[in-house]
């Protein structure tokens, strides 16, 4: 069986780190398959390290993804070259909006909240709005209120709770003492985790062990492995690192992330006391068996 995962990624690591969560999940579940990450983002060797094969392909133009001239696109190449049974889409809608129908399998839309201009674009050839009738599936990856699909898995988590290290382990591997210890993990966009390790110096002052790591500098991969020696967390409130946090139920300081299309105090509004006890990316895998 061909799984293809297709996101986006060219800046941060997040959208990445869901389809390596969707890897780990399969292997997790004893599924055999040929599992494909497909994206544009720089991060591939956070896959390779897991041993997650990935593609990266450049992001393309509409005028390279239009009706006219997509045959010829890399996408669509790296799409009819693969041959997906199952093609899982992270969001990007409007790529494969001119040619999803030539793509062979099914096709299973991972849907997160956005903003309303997210959905529709006006492009020089006309406007093109998404259609969820172009999916076989479409599936939210988070709690949501309000309209959304009409089926919902948990967030996508890259292990579960019987996975990470102990404790004991965990302070061992980073040599720290066994109190006060307080991990300030943060991606986002280039010069964000600067700024966000300046603004919470101040921990240390309150007694906190600080241990920082950003994938843009080689940080600590997967971090998650580690939860076990931190008594407080600082990271994003996005999404991986954010949800991560709540499934694990650690103390966290979240960090809202400034994107075009996210509203990045909305998670932290709505979900601070969320809780779930089933990892989304194990409930995605069994869906996908069952299609």
């Amino acid at each position: 069986m061909n799984i293809i995962f297709y996101t986006s990624g060219t800046t941060g690591s997040g959208r990445l780190v869901r389809g390596i969560s969707i890897g780990t999940a399969l292997a997790r579940c004893g599924i055999i398959s040929n599992y494909t990450i497909l994206s544009s983002s720089p991060f591939g060797q956070l896959a390779d390290d897991l041993n997650i094969n990935h593609i990266e392909i450049p992001t393309e133009s509409e005028e390279q993804l239009s009706k006219e001239n997509f045959q010829e696109s890399i996408l669509f190449k790296a799409l009819t070259t693969l041959k997906p049974d199952i093609l899982l889409i992270d969001l990007l809608w409007f790529p494969l909006y001119n040619f999803i129908d030539e793509i062979p399998g099914k096709k299973i839309f991972l849907w997160q909240r956005m903003a309303e201009n997210y959905w529709s674009m006006d492009l020089p050839s006309g406007k093109i709005s998404y259609n969820p009738k172009q999916f076989d599936l479409v599936l939210a990856m988070e709690p949501f209120l309000g309209e959304g699909p009409d089926h919902q898995i948990n967030p996508l988590i890259l292990r579960n709770r019987n996975e990470i290290l102990s404790r004991k382990k965990a302070l061992k591997e980073l040599s720290l003492g066994k109190k006060n210890n307080c991990l300030l993990a943060y991606n986002g966009h280039p010069g964000d985790f600067e700024r966000v390790e300046k603004e919470y110096s101040y921990l240390e002052n309150e007694g906190y062990n600080i241990v920082t790591t950003t994938n843009y500098k080689g940080g600590i991969f997967p971090v998650i492995d580690y939860f076990n020696a931190f008594d407080l967390i600082v990271c994003g409130a996005s999404y991986n690192s954010f949800w991560e946090v709540i499934f694990f139920g650690k103390k966290g300081i979240f960090v809202p992330t400034k994107t075009r299309f996210v509203d990045g105090e909305r998670p932290i509004r709505q979900f601070s006391n969320y809780s779930f006890k089933e990892n989304g990316a194990d409930q995605l895998v069994q869906i996908m068996m069952n299609l």
